[in-house]
Protein backbone atom coordinates (compact mmCIF):
# COMPACT_ATOMS: atom_id res chain seq x y z
CA UNK A 1 0.00 0.00 0.00
CA UNK A 2 1.47 2.85 -1.27
CA UNK A 3 1.40 6.28 1.01
CA UNK A 4 2.91 9.37 0.43
CA UNK A 5 3.78 11.98 3.31
CA UNK A 6 5.96 15.35 3.34
CA UNK A 7 9.03 13.73 4.12
CA UNK A 8 8.87 10.95 1.27
CA UNK A 9 6.94 8.61 -0.43
CA UNK A 10 6.40 5.48 1.54
CA UNK A 11 5.26 1.93 0.62
CA UNK A 12 4.37 -0.39 3.64
CA UNK A 13 7.10 -2.81 4.40
CA UNK A 14 7.16 -6.09 5.81
CA UNK A 15 11.33 -6.42 5.86
CA UNK A 16 13.81 -4.11 6.82
CA UNK A 17 17.33 -4.20 5.97
CA UNK A 18 16.75 -7.62 5.21
CA UNK A 19 15.71 -8.87 8.68
CA UNK A 20 11.58 -9.83 8.97
CA UNK A 21 10.43 -8.19 12.04
CA UNK A 22 7.11 -10.37 13.76
CA UNK A 23 3.67 -8.30 13.37
CA UNK A 24 4.17 -5.66 16.23
CA UNK A 25 7.81 -4.16 15.02
CA UNK A 26 6.58 -3.83 11.56
CA UNK A 27 3.92 -1.69 12.93
CA UNK A 28 5.84 0.09 14.70
CA UNK A 29 8.61 0.60 12.27
CA UNK A 30 6.14 1.45 9.54
CA UNK A 31 4.42 3.75 11.62
CA UNK A 32 7.38 5.80 12.64
CA UNK A 33 9.02 5.75 8.58
CA UNK A 34 5.75 7.37 8.00
CA UNK A 35 4.94 9.74 10.70
CA UNK A 36 8.78 10.65 12.16
CA UNK A 37 9.77 10.57 15.71
CA UNK A 38 7.35 10.77 18.79
CA UNK A 39 7.69 14.78 18.90
CA UNK A 40 7.00 15.47 15.42
CA UNK A 41 3.76 16.68 14.99
CA UNK A 42 3.00 14.29 11.95
CA UNK A 43 3.50 11.68 14.30
CA UNK A 44 0.99 13.26 17.02
CA UNK A 45 -1.77 14.24 14.70
CA UNK A 46 -1.11 10.47 13.25
CA UNK A 47 -1.42 8.99 16.92
CA UNK A 48 -4.55 10.17 17.47
CA UNK A 49 -6.16 8.86 14.70
CA UNK A 50 -4.92 5.23 16.01
CA UNK A 51 -8.43 3.35 17.05
CA UNK A 52 -8.43 1.63 20.74
CA UNK A 53 -6.31 2.43 23.29
CA UNK A 54 -4.73 -0.99 23.05
CA UNK A 55 -3.25 0.01 19.61
CA UNK A 56 -2.19 3.26 20.86
CA UNK A 57 -0.33 1.81 24.11
CA UNK A 58 1.44 -0.93 21.53
CA UNK A 59 3.04 2.29 19.77
CA UNK A 60 4.20 4.21 22.60
CA UNK A 61 4.74 1.83 24.94
CA UNK A 62 7.01 -1.53 25.84
CA UNK A 63 5.91 -3.59 28.57
CA UNK A 64 8.51 -5.84 28.02
CA UNK A 65 10.94 -2.70 28.60
CA UNK A 66 8.50 -1.29 31.44
CA UNK A 67 8.77 -4.74 33.81
CA UNK A 68 12.72 -5.62 32.31
CA UNK A 69 14.22 -2.26 32.25
CA UNK A 70 18.32 -2.62 31.27
CA UNK A 71 17.70 -6.59 30.47
CA UNK A 72 15.39 -5.78 27.73
CA UNK A 73 17.87 -3.23 26.11
CA UNK A 74 20.72 -5.40 26.58
CA UNK A 75 18.90 -7.92 25.13
CA UNK A 76 17.51 -6.19 21.94
CA UNK A 77 21.10 -4.89 21.52
CA UNK A 78 20.69 -1.60 22.29
CA UNK A 79 23.69 -1.57 24.69
CA UNK A 80 24.63 2.01 24.74
CA UNK A 81 20.90 2.87 25.59
CA UNK A 82 21.07 -0.15 28.56
CA UNK A 83 24.30 1.80 30.29
CA UNK A 84 22.02 5.12 29.90
CA UNK A 85 19.67 3.62 31.90
CA UNK A 86 22.16 2.22 34.29
CA UNK A 87 23.19 5.78 35.03
CA UNK A 88 19.50 7.12 35.49
CA UNK A 89 19.26 4.20 37.24
CA UNK A 90 22.45 4.88 39.51
CA UNK A 91 21.52 8.82 39.89
CA UNK A 92 18.39 7.94 41.34
CA UNK A 93 19.90 5.60 44.11
CA UNK A 94 21.97 8.63 45.00
CA UNK A 95 18.56 10.64 45.36
CA UNK A 96 17.58 7.85 47.75
CA UNK A 97 20.33 8.19 49.93
CA UNK A 98 19.27 11.75 51.15
CA UNK A 99 15.75 10.85 51.43
CA UNK A 100 14.51 10.76 55.38
CA UNK A 101 13.93 7.47 56.56
CA UNK A 102 10.02 7.76 56.49
CA UNK A 103 9.08 8.25 53.52
CA UNK A 104 12.14 6.53 51.60
CA UNK A 105 9.44 3.75 51.05
CA UNK A 106 7.00 5.75 49.32
CA UNK A 107 9.65 7.31 47.34
CA UNK A 108 11.46 4.29 46.02
CA UNK A 109 8.49 2.92 44.89
CA UNK A 110 7.64 5.95 42.70
CA UNK A 111 11.29 5.98 41.67
CA UNK A 112 10.90 2.31 40.54
CA UNK A 113 7.54 3.26 38.16
CA UNK A 114 9.37 6.19 36.88
CA UNK A 115 12.35 4.19 36.17
CA UNK A 116 10.50 1.82 34.35
CA UNK A 117 8.17 4.04 32.48
CA UNK A 118 11.14 5.59 30.89
CA UNK A 119 12.35 2.33 29.84
CA UNK A 120 8.95 1.60 28.45
CA UNK A 121 8.79 4.81 26.99
CA UNK A 122 12.15 4.98 25.11
CA UNK A 123 12.42 1.67 24.42
CA UNK A 124 10.55 1.14 20.78
CA UNK A 125 11.87 4.47 19.44
CA UNK A 126 15.30 3.76 20.36
CA UNK A 127 14.76 -0.04 18.83
CA UNK A 128 13.76 1.27 15.37
CA UNK A 129 17.21 4.16 15.19
CA UNK A 130 18.86 1.52 15.98
CA UNK A 131 17.65 -1.49 13.79
CA UNK A 132 16.18 1.35 11.11
CA UNK A 133 18.17 4.32 10.75
CA UNK A 134 21.35 3.02 12.24
CA UNK A 135 21.66 5.24 14.91
CA UNK A 136 23.21 3.41 17.73
CA UNK A 137 24.08 5.83 20.75
CA UNK A 138 23.46 6.84 24.54
CA UNK A 139 20.65 9.17 23.98
CA UNK A 140 17.94 7.26 24.19
CA UNK A 141 15.49 10.70 24.67
CA UNK A 142 16.29 10.95 20.84
CA UNK A 143 12.75 12.30 19.11
CA UNK A 144 10.45 11.67 22.20
CA UNK A 145 8.48 13.93 23.54
CA UNK A 146 9.38 15.77 26.94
Amino acid sequence: MKQETKFQEFEDQTQFNGKIYDDVWTERFNFYQKNGSPSSETFKKAYKKIDGLVAKLRMNMNFYAFFFGIIYFLIKGMYKGALTLLAVYALLSVILMFVPEGIVNSVSNGIGIASGLLAGMTANYTFYRKEILGEDDFNIFKGMRM
